[in-house]
């Protein structure tokens, strides 16, 4: 064998030996110089947004996000912390040649208001997609006096482009004190209810010189609307394992998926048992203890991945002041004059925002930055109730 082919042999042995000692590496084994052997481990992957936070394993600080840690198999308590953010902590299993990641989402401790509206906010509903706030307008100048939009897929901009006026009063018809206002399911026509006790119906894509005054029951027009939502509850429901779908709609109310609808936010009306779905173990799943037999009253949260079922909260919490956060993997509270977010397991609560707000209102900002409430906070005298946005980042 001439030096050419000896070389040639080498070098491929050697791609060989990198390309399987890479494998084995990513795989979570580990050199044991004591005795000379390849030890088995797990992999935590710690990632934070923000990042740059600092994580502890079992109380000792190991290593910052983003980064990988391996570790022997077993069961750990793993804390990311960041100054100015509440810490995230989970107990987590890990078994060898799996990887776990943490996906830890921080909140901030000091909540950062900043006004979206200056001239008060009337009776603000939000459109069925999450997407735009309306309200009524009637402490400013005539000519901003009525109903308006805020478009939240932007960005919050006070009285700038993101906003768009729908309806100016006139001295025959005022609707900036409107009592309600109800979205259609498709978010292009909004109902709202003068001081006369009378409907009106009118367009959101543009300024309505003479809304429609609605003269049919108004209960006909709703149920025209909520037809809509069922038919598309309806699909989201006949995707659901026959076993599952005959359980949830036996015993259970108010669904709520998540924007991926990849997990169900419900309300348990009846005990019942969640039949098992997936049988086999599915590497890194999430360690927090599931709930599979149903209370009445209780809230709870199932992950159609997963197949597990989380313990969300026990009886007297109302579900209406629960919703999903944009990005599916938290739910924000709101009671007791404060407002929470967690993971959707039922973890790591944090609070974002303590004080006064209207309790039926809080909206989530489309890109997760952010939540809208309905407070008095600064407001001048006279102007009432504005919108403001806690600031997430």
């Amino acid at each position: 064998m001439d030096k050419r082919t000896i070389a040639v042999v080498f070098t491929l042995s050697a791609l060989v030996l990198t390309s399987f000692g890479a494998i084995l590496l990513a795989r979570g084994y580990q050199p044991d110089l004591d005795h000379k052997t390849l030890t088995s481990t797990g992999i935590l992957v710690a990632t934070s947004d923000p990042d740059g936070a600092e994580v502890f394993i079992d109380g000792k600080l190991a290593a910052a996000t983003n980064s990988t840690v391996n570790l022997d198999p077993g069961t750990y308590q793993v804390k990311i912390s960041k100054d100015g953010y509440a810490d995230w902590q989970k107990s987590v299993t890990i078994k060898k040649e799996e990887v776990f990641k943490t996906n830890a989402f921080l909140f901030p401790l000091a909540a950062d208001l900043r006004p979206l509206t200056l001239n008060g906010s009337l009776s603000p509903a939000i459109s069925p997609d999450q997407t735009r706030i309306a309200y009524g307008v009637a402490s400013a100048s005539a000519l901003s006096q009525g109903l308006w939009t805020i478009d939240m897929s932007g960005r919050p901009v006070i009285g700038g482009s993101d906003t768009r006026q729908i309806f100016r009063d006139t001295p025959t018809l005022a609707l900036s004190d409107a009592r309600a206002l109800i979205w259609s399911s498709d978010g292009r026509e909004l109902i709202a209810s003068s001081s006369a006790g009378q409907y009106y119906l009118l367009e959101t894509d543009r300024l309505n010189e003479a809304p429609t005054l609605i003269t049919s029951p108004l209960s006909v027009i709703r149920e025209q609307w909520d037809n809509l939502t069922h038919q598309k509850l309806d699909a989201q429901l006949g995707r659901l394992d026959p076993r599952l779908l005959t359980t949830l709609a036996s015993s259970s109310a108010d669904f709520q998926f998540s924007p991926d609808e990849t997990r169900i936010l419900y309300e348990a009306t009846a005990s019942a048992s969640l039949p098992r779905i997936i049988a086999q173990y599915i590497p890194g799943t999430d360690p927090t203890p599931e709930v599979r037999q149903l209370t009445p009253g209780d809230i709870y949260v199932y992950d159609l991945k997963e197949d597990r079922n989380y313990l969300i909260s026990a009886a007297k919490f109302p579900i209406a002041n629960i919703s999903w956060f944009p990005t599916s993997r938290h739910l924000v509270l709101h009671d007791d004059h404060q407002i929470t977010v967690m993971e959707y397991d039922g973890t790591n609560p944090a609070v974002v925002y303590a004080g006064p707000f209207e309790k039926d209102f809080v909206a989530i900002w489309p890109g997760w930055s952010k939540i809208v409430i309905l407070t008095t906070l600064n407001s001048p005298a006279g102007v009432g109730e504005n919108l403001y946005t806690i600031n997430l980042r």
